[in-house]
């Protein structure tokens, strides 16, 4: 939902993004249709291509163990 946000607020085509982040239309449209199985890398080529990217957050990380979990 929030990749056909960005690229609707954008006013791009799923065809001008697939194109930017070198991505299939029928890809593109699988995922903002919810596809659960997904590429990551493909995900985030998308969200780069909008001037968008991610931060990794530990959840329930346990200090007692390293930044890994180790």
């Amino acid at each position: 939902m929030l990749l056909r946000a960005l690229r609707e607020d954008a006013g791009w085509s799923r065809t001008e993004l697939a194109g930017r982040a070198h991505v299939s239309k029928r890809w593109l449209a699988d995922f903002e249709n919810g596809k659960p199985s997904v590429y990551m890398s493909m995900v985030m080529d998308c969200f780069a291509a909008l001037g968008a990217g991610f931060e990794v957050v530990l959840i329930n990380h346990r200090p007692d163990r390293g930044a890994l979990g180790e």
